[in-house]
């Protein structure tokens, strides 16, 4: 509660108070912090990433596999006409 409250004075003296030189100061210490949260925040994600069972991930595999072998195969060449065996068998005998 005491941080919040800290946050709050912090928010309202940097709207209201705060000549423009400590402005870009604050700027630049803003972004630093909400990086580094973000980094930690990323680090602990990939964490619980991890601590999933291995079905999951080989599903994730399976779905990338079918991905590209159905776009190779929406990609293969049309055969010009259909031929049937009978009309290959006629052909033989000729």
């Amino acid at each position: 509660m005491f941080y919040l409250i800290f946050g709050i004075l912090i928010l309202l003296f940097y709207i209201f108070a705060a000549p423009q030189s400590i402005k870009g100061t604050l700027n630049v210490v803003v972004l630093v912090i909400a990086l580094v949260a973000f980094i930690i925040l990323l680090g602990l994600a990939v964490f619980q990433i991890f601590q999933l069972p291995s079905e999951f991930f080989i599903g994730i595999f399976m779905i990338g596999v079918a991905y590209f072998s159905l776009r190779d195969i929406s990609k293969l060449s049309q055969k010009n006409r259909k031929v049937s065996f009978r009309s290959k068998l006629r052909n033989r005998q000729e």
